[in-house]
């Protein structure tokens, strides 16, 4: 329970503030906050360990770990898997995202903040890098349980701001912030943004969708699993021509590899792993190029690929770190 008598409007903050860069973004904004609604208390969250000095700048700070990395930690999709001996499909659920796996540690952010101001009349949420100045408090109105701005990516909705009644919001909405739900099979190749709007049509919320364009201060992800190609391997170079990304797994049973983001159809490649030639075919036809092997026997650093689709290439793919959510 909230010790505060007057809860009308509270504003909370989503963060993980890992560098200096977004350590300073938030300062920043927490400062223009307290300017533009000075009559406002503001919640924080972090998944990320934040200094005494942050957590005395707000009146209420919840730290909780979301996010966390560790080789042995695996995020399952299901996806579908050609056999190579009677070419028929089946369905395998043991798949690794080694990125920044942000989407689901947003959603646990939002549902853990709904949750601790559920006494709040109204919460405005926004992102630690949300650009701050173009918010206008007139833009968000009473007359709907939730606010929200589109998202320019087909249907979907914005997670760096929203205005909503927590009570509503949590029992139609956030409550459902499961990572069973986040993790169905036909929101694989969703955005979390997209997963978001959708998440929000299956409740019964009303909600008011602004037109009112709001961007953040820093965007992108950085590039964990995209190709670490030698200096030879110009702009130009064969591999651009096939795919942007890539994801090596591998556990005691199986080795995967998969190629996203493709800029031509691929159908076979030659690959080097542990000084053994691979010439494999894809496995995957809800695109992507995918190739499932069992257990290969010894640990895996890298592989070399040599060919695509019978193009030479000369392509170093390194099995990387990255994170997963669990939820709360």
């Amino acid at each position: 329970m909230i010790e505060d008598y007057i809860k009308d409007k509270v504003i909370a903050i989503t963060s993980f503030c890992d560098t200096d860069e977004k350590r300073q973004v938030l300062i920043n904004n927490i400062i223009l906050l307290r300017q533009k609604f000075p009559n406002t208390k503001i919640a924080l969250h972090a998944n990320y360990p934040l200094s005494e000095s942050i957590q005395k700048s707000v009146d209420y700070y919840l730290y909780q770990d979301l996010n966390f990395i560790g080789d042995d930690k695996w995020t399952y999709y299901w996806h579908q898997i050609i056999n190579d001996k009677t070419g028929k499909p089946y369905f395998n659920k043991r798949f690794y995202y080694s990125i920044l796996d942000t989407g689901f540690s947003v959603f646990q952010q939002i549902k853990s903040l709904t949750k601790f101001l559920i006494d709040y009349q109204w919460v405005l949420l926004i992102n630690y890098d949300l650009s701050v100045e173009e918010l206008n408090k007139n833009d968000y109105t009473t007359n709907y349980d939730l606010t929200v701005h589109l998202f320019p990516e087909g249907d979907a909705y914005s997670m760096i701001v929203m205005f909503y009644k927590p009570q509503v919001f949590y029992e139609k909405v956030a409550k459902y912030f499961t990572y069973e739900n986040w993790m169905k099979p036909e929101r694989v190749d969703q955005l979390n943004e997209q997963r978001f709007y959708d998440i929000i049509h299956e409740s019964n919320i009303s909600v008011f969708e602004h037109k009112h364009k709001i961007t953040d201060k820093i965007s992108g992800m950085p590039d964990y699993v995209y190709p670490d190609c030698s200096p030879g391997n110009k702009p130009n170079a064969p591999h651009n021509n096939f795919f942007k990304g890539y994801l090596l797994v591998q556990t005691d049973d199986f080795f995967e590899i998969y190629l996203w983001d493709l800029l031509s159809d691929i159908s076979k490649i030659v690959f080097v792993m542990n000084d053994e030639i691979y010439i494999v075919k894809n496995q995957n036809r809800e695109g992507g190029f995918e190739y499932y092997l069992p257990y290969v026997g010894q640990k895996i650093d890298d592989i070399k690929i040599k060919s695509i689709n019978d193009v030479p290439v000369d392509i170093d793919l390194v099995v990387k770190k990255g994170y997963i959510t669990r939820d709360v």
